[in-house]
C-alpha cells in the first residue's frame, strides 16, 4: 500500500471513529473497538482519544454486568462486552514501548470505576467479566515496567480508598511492592488492601518480610522515640484485623521472638506502655485466640521471667474455658492445639510445672471439643508419662473432661457419663496397642549395656495403670473422687483379653528371641506387670460389666503360663510373690465360674504333668524317643537272638517302644521340688472356694487325672473286680497307670489332696486299683524283703495306703497297715493286700455315697457304721499275733477297741 492510499485509510478511519464516538451508540461498539485499536498502532496522536473510549466501553460494560441485563434479548448490551474481551489482549500486546500510557491509564480507570461504584460490594464488582479484565490487563502490564515506574502505578492505587480490592489483586504481581506501602496505611485500609493480597499465598513471604521490617525498626536503638510509640500498638491493632497479619506475625514466632528481642521489646514497652492505650490485656488475648499454638508454647516460656506474661496467660486461659463451653464455635487456637497436638504433649512430658499445668488445661479443652483427641491423649500419656507428675496430670485431663461433659445440671448425666465411659476403654485399649507394636519395633538403641534399667513400653503403661488403680481405690485424691467407682478398673476390665493375650505372649518360655529387639529383654518384670494389673482389675461385674467368656479363658490359660513361668526364678521372693498373684487371679476367676475353673484345672494339671514334668521331679517326657533301640540291647547278652519268653529278652530289657527300664529315682527329693509341689497344689486349691467348692473342685481333678492317665475309658468305673481279673484281662492296663504314675510327681501329690477332699478320691477309683493290682503282681515275684525293688514296692504301698486313709477308703483298723507294712515279709504283704484291702474294696466299693454330710459342710464315713467284719481283718490279726515279739505294740492300738466293742 502507497503512502497516499495509506494516508486516505487512516483518515477514512479516524473520521469513521469520531463519528462513531460522537453518536454514543454502543449498538457499534465492537467495529469501534477495532478502529480505535488500529489508530492506536498507526496513528498515535489519538491515543488519548482511543483510550478514552475504551474507557466509556469499560464503564458501560460494568453496568451491564452489575445489573443483569439479558445479553441475547438486547444487542445494544451485547456490544460492549464483545469490545472489552477485544481490548485486553491487543492492548497487552502493544509491548514495553506502549506500557508507561497504558499502565497509569489502567489504574485510573479501575480507580474512576471503583470510586463511581463505592455502593456496590467489592465480590460483586470483582466478580464481573469487564473487571475481571482489566485486572489482567494491567497486571500483565505492570510486569513490563520496570521498578519505578511500577512503585509510582501501586502509589497511585493506594492512595485510592475505593480501589483497596484492585491494589491486593494487582500486587499478587508486585507483592514486595505493594506490601510495605499497605503498611504505611492506616488499620482500615491495609486491612482491606492485606485482605485482598491474602488470597494469593505468595504474597505472605512478602507481608512477613515487611512486617518483621517495620517491628524491628521499631524497636532498634535508632528509631525515633515517637515511632516506638506507634508501630507495636498499629501491629496489633492492624492483626486484629487482618488474617494474614496475623499468620505472618505469627509464623516461625520462636525465631523472631528471641532472647534479645524480648529484652528490647520490654524496654520499649516499659518506656511507652503507658501511652499505649489499644494494647491492653483483653485485646493481645482476643488476638492470641486467634493465634497459633506456638504462640502460647512462646507465652509459656517467657512467663516463667516475666509478670505480664503470666497474667496474660492466666487471662487467656481463662478466656479459652468460657469460649469453649458454647458448642457452636471452637476458638482458632483450640484448633491449632489439636492439629500440633503431638508438640503439646511433648511439652506435657518434659515441661516445667508452669507449662505443665497450663497446657494441660489446653488439652481438657481440646479433649472436650475433640472426642478423638480424648482417646489419644489418654492412650499417649498412659505410654509415655515416668513419673507421679505426669500421671496425675492425666488424671485432671480426664477428670476436667468428664466434667465439662457432665455438669450437675445435665438431663442427659447417666448416657454421657456411659460415652466418656467408652471413651477411656478405648484410650487404655490404644495404649496396649500401641505399647505392643512400640515393643516389636524396639531397636539396637534400647538395648543397650550400659547398665541402666531396661524395660518395655508395655512394662511401663502397666506400671502406670497400676498407679492409676491403687489411686482410684483410695479416697485421697480429690480429682478421683467425682469419678464413678470403677472407672479405670472398668476401663481396663474391657480390655483383659488383650492383658492376657500379652501375658500368654511373654510367659511362654519357648518364644522367638531376634536379635536387637525387644524379645531379648527380660520378660518377667513385664509379666508380673501385667499380672499385677489383673489381679487389681474387678472381672466379677459388681462395679463394671464382666468381660466376655473369651477373654477370661486367655485370662486363666496366661495365668496359667504365668504361673509356670514364675516356678522357674531364681530370685526366691520374685517367685512366691509370683506365684501369690497368680493364685490370687485363679481364686478370683474361678469363684464365680465354673466354666474357669474347669479351664484352670485341666491347664494346670496337664502342663504340670505333661510339659513341666522337670519342674516337680518327674523323669525326662516318657513320649520322647528312645536313645537306643531294645533289639540292640538284647543282642549285647549273646551272638544269637533270645529265644521268646527269655529273661535276657523279658526281664532285662524293659519296654518294647520305650527302650530299656528305667532306674527308680532317688528317694532324696531336692527341696525345691517339694516346694514346687507345694506351690502347684496350692495353684489347684485357690481354684475352688468354701467346702462345697473344694469337694467339687477336687473331684475335678480326680477325674482329670483318671482321663490323663487311664490309656482307655474301659474298668474305669468306681467297682474292684475279683483279683484274677486284672491278672488275666487288665494287667497290661494297670502296669501302665502304675508307670504313669511312677513318672509323675504331680499325679501323686494331686491324687493326695483329692483324699482330703472327701468323697473325691473315690472317682479315681480306677487309679488306686491300679497300683494295687500292681502291687500284688509284683510282690509275688520277690522273696527278699532287703531288695532295691522290694524297697520300691514297699514305699509304693504305704504311699497307696495312706492315701487311702486319708481319703476315708480304708476303716480302722485297715487304716494302720501301712505303719505295718515295712516289718512284713513279701508273702505278707501279699496275704494282707489281697484278704484286708483287695478284697474290704471289692465288698463295699468305693462310692460318695458313703459319706455324710455335716452341718458345716465337711464330708466323713462314720466310723460305727463303717466297721469292718472279721473276713476283712482276721489275716492281719493273725500275722501280727504270729510276730507279736515285733508288732504287738500295733494290736493294742488296731483291735483292743473292736473286741471291746464286740
Amino acid at each position: 500500500m502507497n503512502p497516499q492510499t495509506k494516508s486516505t485509510a487512516l483518515s477514512a478511519d479516524l473520521n469513521n471513529f469520531i463519528y462513531g464516538v460522537s453518536r454514543r451508540n454502543y449498538q457499534n461498539a465492537p467495529e469501534l473497538t477495532k478502529i480505535g485499536l488500529s489508530l492506536l498502532k498507526n496513528f498515535p496522536a489519538a491515543r488519548d482519544a482511543v483510550l478514552e473510549y475504551f474507557a466509556m466501553i469499560f464503564h458501560e460494560a460494568v453496568n451491564i454486568s452489575i445489573n443483569q441485563i439479558d445479553i441475547e434479548a438486547d444487542s445494544a448490551a451485547n456490544g460492549p462486552l464483545e469490545a472489552v474481551s477485544m481490548i485486553g489482549p491487543e492492548l497487552c500486546a502493544l509491548g514495553e514501548s506502549w506500557a508507561p500510557f497504558t499502565a497509569p491509564w489502567c489504574i485510573k480507570l479501575i480507580m474512576d470505576i471503583a470510586t463511581d461504584k463505592a455502593n456496590v460490594q467489592n465480590s460483586t464488582l470483582q466478580n464481573t467479566e469487564p473487571i475481571r479484565i482489566l485486572l489482567d490487563i494491567t497486571t500483565q502490564i505492570l510486569t513490563l515496567l520496570n521498578s519505578e515506574e511500577r512503585a509510582k502505578c501501586i502509589d497511585m492505587m493506594i492512595d485510592c480508598r475505593a480501589c483497596s480490592w484492585a491494589v491486593g489483586w494487582v500486587g499478587r504481581a508486585e507483592p514486595a511492592l505493594v506490601a510495605p506501602r499497605a503498611l504505611a496505611l492506616g488499620p482500615d485500609a491495609a486491612r482491606a488492601v492485606l485482605a485482598h493480597l491474602a488470597n494469593h499465598p505468595p504474597a505472605l513471604f512478602h507481608v512477613r518480610a515487611a512486617l518483621l521490617e517495620l517491628f524491628h525498626d521499631a524497636i532498634s536503638d535508632k528509631s525515633h522515640a515517637d515511632k516506638k510509640r506507634d508501630v507495636i500498638p498499629y501491629l496489633l491493632n492492624l492483626a486484629s484485623k487482618s488474617d494474614i497479619v496475623l499468620k505472618a506475625l505469627t509464623q516461625d514466632v520462636e525465631q523472631t521472638l528471641t532472647e534479645s528481642v524480648m529484652e528490647r521489646l520490654c524496654a520499649v514497652c516499659a518506656a511507652h506502655g503507658a501511652a499505649w492505650e489499644g494494647v491492653r490485656p483483653d485485646a493481645v488475648v482476643t488476638l492470641l485466640m486467634r493465634a497459633d499454638c506456638r504462640c502460647l508454647l512462646l507465652l509459656l516460656r517467657f512467663a516463667r521471667t516475666h509478670l505480664y506474661c503470666r497474667q496474660l496467660l492466666e487471662y487467656l486461659l481463662q478466656k479459652l474455658e468460657y469460649e469453649s463451653l458454647f458448642p457452636d464455635k471452637i476458638p482458632p487456637l483450640i484448633m491449632s492445639a489439636a492439629e500440633e497436638i503431638d508438640i503439646m504433649r511433648e511439652k506435657l512430658l518434659d515441661g516445667n510445672q508452669l507449662e505443665q499445668y497450663s497446657i494441660a488445661r489446653i488439652l481438657i479443652l481440646v479433649s472436650y471439643n475433640l472426642p478423638s483427641e480424648f482417646v489419644s491423649t489418654i492412650s499417649y500419656l498412659l505410654q509415655y508419662s515416668r513419673n507421679d507428675t505426669t500421671l496425675a496430670l492425666l488424671v485432671r485431663i480426664i477428670s476436667g473432661t468428664l466434667t465439662m461433659h457432665t455438669p450437675n445440671d445435665s438431663s442427659d448425666i447417666n448416657l454421657d457419663t456411659e460415652r466418656y465411659h467408652n471413651f477411656i476403654t478405648n484410650g487404655i485399649e490404644y495404649a496396649f496397642r500401641d505399647a505392643e507394636l512400640s515393643d516389636t519395633q524396639i531397636k539396637q538403641y534400647f538395648i543397650d549395656d550400659n547398665g541402666k534399667e531396661q524395660k518395655t513400653y508395655l512394662h511401663y503403661l502397666c506400671l502406670n495403670i497400676i498407679k492409676l488403680l491403687r489411686w482410684e481405690n483410695s479416697s485421697r485424691i480429690s480429682s478421683l473422687r467425682g469419678w464413678r467407682v470403677g472407672r479405670v478398673g472398668g476401663a481396663v476390665a474391657g480390655a483383659a483379653g488383650r492383658l492376657g493375650a500379652a501375658l500368654a505372649a511373654r510367659a511362654c518360655l519357648l518364644r522367638a528371641r531376634a536379635p536387637h529387639t525387644a524379645a531379648e529383654l527380660d520378660q518377667m518384670p513385664t509379666c508380673h506387670a501385667l499380672a499385677e494389673v489383673l489381679d487389681r482389675i474387678d472381672m466379677s461385674g459388681t462395679k463394671a460389666p464382666p468381660p466376655s467368656v473369651e477373654a477370661i479363658i486367655k485370662v486363666i490359660q496366661a495365668t496359667v503360663k504365668y504361673f509356670f513361668r514364675c516356678l522357674h526364678e531364681k530370685n526366691v521372693m520374685q517367685k512366691l510373690l509370683g506365684v501369690q498373684t497368680a493364685c490370687r487371679l485363679l481364686h478370683k476367676l474361678c469363684l464365680h465360674s465354673k466354666l474357669a475353673r474347669a479351664v484352670a484345672l485341666r491347664n494346670l494339671l496337664e502342663t504340670a504333668m505333661f510339659t513341666e514334668g522337670r519342674t516337680f521331679g518327674s523323669p525326662a517326657d516318657p513320649s520322647a524317643p528312645p536313645t537306643q533301640l531294645l533289639i540292640h540291647m538284647n543282642r549285647r547278652h549273646g551272638p544269637i537272638t533270645q529265644l521268646t519268653q527269655s529273661h535276657t529278652s523279658v526281664f532285662h530289657a524293659g519296654i518294647i517302644g520305650k527302650g530299656v527300664r528305667r532306674t527308680a529315682p532317688d528317694d532324696a527329693t531336692p527341696p525345691i521340688l517339694t516346694t514346687n509341689n507345694e506351690l502347684l497344689m496350692g495353684a489347684l486349691m485357690s481354684c475352688m472356694d468354701g467346702n462345697s467348692g473344694i469337694v467339687e473342685g477336687a473331684t475335678s481333678i480326680s477325674l482329670l487325672l483318671v482321663e490323663l492317665v487311664s490309656p482307655d475309658v474301659m474298668y474305669n468305673g468306681l467297682p474292684w473286680p475279683d483279683e484274677d481279673f486284672t491278672k488275666q484281662v487288665s494287667i497290661e492296663r494297670e502296669l501302665y497307670i502304675r508307670g504313669a504314675l511312677e513318672r509323675c510327681a504331680v499325679a501323686r501329690a494331686a491324687l493326695r489332696r483329692a483324699a482330703r477332699a472327701r468323697p473325691a478320691l473315690c472317682l479315681a477309683s480306677a487309679l488306686l486299683r491300679a497300683i494295687a493290682a500292681t502291687l500284688l503282681h509284683r510282690t509275688r515275684a520277690h522273696l527278699d524283703t532287703q531288695s532295691a525293688e522290694m524297697s520300691r514296692e514297699l514305699a509304693a504301698m504305704t504311699e497307696l495306703l495312706s492315701t487311702m486313709s486319708l481319703g476315708q477308703l480304708l476303716p480302722h483298723p485297715l487304716t494302720h497297715i501301712h505303719q505295718l507294712a515295712p516289718d512284713l515279709t513279701a508273702a505278707e504283704i501279699v496275704q494282707v493286700l489281697r484278704d484286708c484291702i483287695w478284697n474290704y474294696t471289692r465288698d463295699n466299693v468305693p462310692s460318695p455315697a458313703l459319706f455324710t454330710c455335716d452341718a458345716s459342710g465337711l464330708h466323713w464315713r462314720d466310723p460305727a457304721t463303717c466297721k469292718p467284719l472279721a473276713i476283712y481283718t482276721d489275716t492281719l490279726r493273725i500275722i501280727i499275733q504270729k510276730r507279736i515279739a515285733k508288732l504287738g505294740h500295733m494290736y493294742p492300738l488296731m483291735f483292743l477297741n473292736l473286741e471291746k466293742e464286740a
